[in-house]
C-alpha cells in the first residue's frame, strides 16, 4: 500500500489568514511536507469580505505555485449552528434542507473548479431528534443527501458525510454504522463517510471500530486528537488508528485539524505530521507478517 497522503483543514489556522494571508498557509504546509490543503470558501459566517471568485482565482495560483492539491471543501453551510437563524441549514426539516441543499450545490461547484475530490456535509438538526421524530428526520436527511449527491454526480464530485459528536450538532446519526445506514437508504454511490477522531472520542466504542465500521465507505479523514489538539498531544490511540486505516486499504488523505494551535502553528503543523508519518513507520511494520521477531513464519 502506498504511503499516506496528508492534509490540513486550513481554517483552523484562523480567519486572518485563511482570507487576507492564505500564502502563509501554503508557505507552512510545504516546509513541513504536506501533500494538500482543506478549504473552507468565504461565506456565511466566514469570509472577511473577500468574494468568492477572488478566492477561488488566488487558491488556484497558490496550488499552482506551491504544488499541492486541495484535498476537500468544507464550509459548513457557512452560518453559526443558530435555529432561529433564517439562513440556519440542517438535513432534518424541509424549509432549512433546502437551504443546505442549494449551499451545498455551491460548495460543489467550487469543489470542481479547484479540483477537489469532495465535499463535506454538515450532521446539523432542527431540533432534538427523538424515537418519535426519527422515522421523518431521516426522510428529510436521506431526500436532501440524494438532491445533494445527483448534482454533485454530474460535477465529478463525491460528498463525504461527516460523522459528529451529540455536543455540537445533536443526537442524530453521530456513528461510523448509522452514517453508513443513511448512505444506503440514499441509494446513491458518490456518498462516503468523513470520521473525525475527535468526534469519534465521544460517540464510538474506539477509533478502530469506527474506520473498521465504516469501511470502504471511509472516504475522508480529520485527525485530531481527543483534547482538540494536533494528533499525539492527547490520548487517541494513534496506532490503532492507521492500523485499522491500513487494512480497509483507506484511500483517501490523512487531514489533520488542531484547535488551538498549541503552542503555535508552525509547531502544531510540523508536530502533527511528524508524529503521525513515524506512526505509520511503527504500523507498516506491525501489520507484516515480520511483527514482532523480524522474520515471518515459513517453511
Amino acid at each position: 500500500m502506498a504511503p499516506f497522503k496528508f492534509s490540513y483543514f486550513q481554517l483552523t489556522f484562523g480567519q486572518d489568514e485563511t482570507y487576507l494571508h492564505p500564502h502563509l498557509t501554503y508557505q507552512r504546509l510545504k516546509r513541513c511536507g504536506y501533500d494538500a490543503i482543506e478549504l473552507t470558501p468565504p461565506k456565511g459566517r466566514y469570509g472577511m469580505g473577500v468574494s468568492i471568485e477572488d478566492y477561488v482565482k488566488t487558491h488556484k495560483q497558490l496550488c499552482a505555485e506551491y504544488d499541492l492539491e486541495v484535498s476537500c471543501i468544507n464550509e459548513c453551510w457557512g452560518e453559526a449552528w443558530d435555529p432561529y437563524s433564517p439562513v440556519y441549514k440542517t438535513l432534518t426539516e424541509p424549509k432549512t434542507a433546502a437551504l443546505a441543499v442549494s449551499e451545498t450545490h455551491s460548495d460543489i461547484d467550487i469543489a470542481a473548479e479547484l479540483g477537489a475530490p469532495s465535499v463535506t456535509i454538515a450532521v446539523a438538526i432542527h431540533t432534538d431528534v427523538t424515537v418519535d421524530n426519527v422515522k421523518e428526520c431521516t426522510a428529510v436527511a436521506v431526500d436532501a443527501l440524494q438532491q445533494m449527491s445527483d448534482y454533485a454526480s454530474q460535477k465529478g464530485v463525491f460528498l463525504v458525510f461527516e460523522a459528529t459528536n451529540h455536543l455540537e450538532m445533536g443526537k442524530f446519526v453521530n456513528t461510523a454504522l448509522n452514517h453508513r445506514r443513511v448512505i444506503e437508504l440514499t441509494g446513491r454511490k458518490n456518498i462516503g463517510i468523513q470520521l473525525d477522531m475527535f468526534h469519534a472520542n465521544f460517540e464510538e466504542l474506539n477509533p478502530y471500530e469506527a474506520i473498521m465500521d465504516a469501511g470502504n465507505l471511509l472516504w475522508h479523514l480529520h485527525c485530531r486528537d481527543s483534547n482538540s489538539l494536533t494528533p499525539g498531544y492527547g490520548t487517541v490511540d494513534w496506532k490503532a488508528v492507521f492500523r485499522a486505516l491500513k487494512k480497509i486499504h483507506y484511500p483517501g488523505y490523512i487531514t489533520i485539524e488542531s484547535a488551538p494551535m498549541v503552542p503555535d502553528s508552525d509547531t502544531a503543523a510540523k508536530d502533527g505530521i511528524d508524529f503521525l508519518k513515524i506512526v505509520e513507520r511503527i504500523v507498516d511494520y506491525q501489520i507484516t507478517p515480520q511483527y514482532p521477531n523480524g522474520f515471518a513464519v515459513n517453511l
